[in-house]
Formats: C-alpha cells, sequence, structure tokens
C-alpha cells in the first residue's frame, strides 16, 4: 500500500475513532443529566466491543476464511481496541471497580488493555529488527539450527593440527566456545536480548590471534564467523518467542475477560429487575 493511502486511511480511523468516542461520551453526558443509570448503557457497549474484538481477534488468527484482509481486520481491531479502553472510563470513572469480583474484572480488562498496546508497539518494531539479521530461521527449527552450529564448531576443532596452536585455541573453546555453543540462552538475554557476549568473544578470538599460525587464525576467524551466526539464531529466537508468548498471554486473559464480563453483566441485570 502507497504511504499516502496508508496515512489517508490512518488519519480517517482517528477520526472515527475520536468521533465515535465523543459522540458516546455526549450520550453518557445528556443521560447523566436526565438522572438517567448510564452504567447499563455503558456496560453493555463496552460488553459488546470486548466480544467484537475478541472475533477479529479470531478472525486474524484464520487469514485462510474470505472475509476481507487481514490487514483491514487488524486495523479495525486497533482502534476499536482505543475505542473499548474510552468506553471502560466513562464504565468506571475511578478505573478499578468495587468489590471482588469487579476488581479482579477490572484489573483483566486494564491487563488485556496494556498488553495489546505491547502488541501494537511490537507489530510495529519486531519484524523490523527480526529482518535486520541475517538469516531467517523458523521457530521450530531453531534447536535443530543450534546443533548444526555446535558440530560445526567441534569438527572445526578437531581438524586442527598440533602445529597451529591447539593448545591456545582448545584451552579457549572449552572454557568459552563450547559453553556457548552447547546451551541455550539465559533467561536475562531472552528478556533483554544484547550483544554483549558476543562482543566479549569475538574480542577474546582476535586476542587469541597474536599467539597463533596463519591456519590457527583462520580457524579463529571460522570460529567468529560461528558466533556470530548462534547470536543471530539466539537473537531471533529471542524476538519470536516474546511475540509468541504475547499472542498466548493476550488471548487467554481476553478469554477470561469475556467470561467474566458475560456473568458481570448477567449479575448487573438481575440486580437491574
Amino acid at each position: 500500500m502507497p504511504l499516502h493511502s496508508f496515512r489517508q486511511r490512518r488519519r480517517i480511523a482517528i477520526t472515527l475513532t475520536v468521533f465515535a468516542l465523543l459522540a458516546m461520551l455526549g450520550i453518557v453526558w445528556i443521560q447523566t443529566g436526565r438522572l438517567a443509570d448510564v452504567s447499563l448503557l455503558t456496560g453493555g457497549t463496552l460488553l459488546c466491543c470486548i466480544l467484537l474484538l475478541a472475533l477479529f481477534g479470531m478472525r486474524r488468527r484464520l487469514p485462510i476464511l474470505p472475509l476481507g484482509s487481514v490487514s483491514t481486520w487488524t486495523q479495525v481491531h486497533i482502534y476499536m481496541g482505543f475505542f473499548t479502553a474510552g468506553v471502560y472510563w466513562m464504565h468506571v470513572p475511578n478505573l478499578i471497580g468495587n468489590g471482588i469480583f469487579e476488581c479482579s474484572l477490572s484489573i483483566v480488562f486494564l491487563l488485556v488493555t496494556l498488553s495489546g498496546f505491547y502488541g501494537l508497539y511490537a507489530s510495529r518494531t519486531l519484524p523490523k529488527r527480526l529482518t535486520a539479521v541475517e538469516g531467517q530461521h523458523r521457530f521450530d527449527r531453531v534447536e535443530w539450527h543450534r546443533g548444526q552450529i555446535a558440530d560445526h564448531a567441534t569438527k572445526l576443532l578437531e581438524e586442527l593440527s598440533v602445529h597451529v596452536g591447539i593448545p591456545v585455541l582448545g584451552s579457549f573453546y572449552t572454557q568459552h566456545l563450547n559453553p556457548f555453543f552447547n546451551s541455550r540462552p539465559s533467561l536475562a538475554y531472552i528478556l533483554v536480548p544484547t550483544g554483549v557476549r558476543r562482543r566479549r568473544l569475538l574480542s577474546d578470538l582476535r586476542d587469541l590471534e597474536r599467539y597463533l599460525e596463519s591456519e590457527g587464525r583462520s580457524t579463529a576467524g571460522r570460529f567468529a564467523a560461528l558466533v556470530r551466526r548462534r547470536d543471530d539464531l539466539d537473537y531471533q529466537f529471542a524476538l519470536q518467542l516474546r511475540l509468541r508468548l504475547w499472542v498466548a498471554f493476550h488471548s487467554i486473559l481476553t478469554l477470561a475477560l469475556v467470561a467474566g464480563g458475560l456473568v458481570h453483566s448477567f449479575m448487573a441485570l438481575r440486580f437491574a429487575g
């Protein structure tokens, strides 16, 4: 889609969302002035929005259905999410509802909303970060690629002769490279993937070159290339895992919110007679 067309569509969507919020706010203000109970109005609207958002989310995960492009449904999901957050503020002015059940339901709604905002941020930034890394790997093949890199590193070490500084490279491999190639990334790295360990290993390999002959320096360079491949693989794994965990977290909370919203609506209608 051309950039100007995308911007025009976004302006239209923002305008419609703001207009819908102002219209809803005007209706609530008028009804409040008439001393009417607007909680049923805002609550019913909120429940309908939540149900629609859940359906939109299901539609995005079923791209084969002939119901329009996934991109269009994603945009509808995003802007309806903003509208729903505004309606929630009208329905629960104190942000957190009173009572144990209402308080829990409010917390679930806020978690869904925050995770939705994170998903909006992630969908705009993580794909660019993934494509910026050399090589694209499927999530379910990451473990296989790790094994291939580790095996390649082991073969490089076995191919060394005693005349090219194998004691130096062998000791470095045992202490640093072998743990790196044969272990999974730490939780800290998965949460915040950085290039610290990559830069440290590459720097240490460069420092070793002074003790090596030409063939040994060539092997050290091949080890450095494997370090880069493995770090790029772990980086992609961390970002893809983050996306998968977000989808699971957002989906589970959405289901809990739908169930809680239906129960809350039934209780509210029964109490209202």
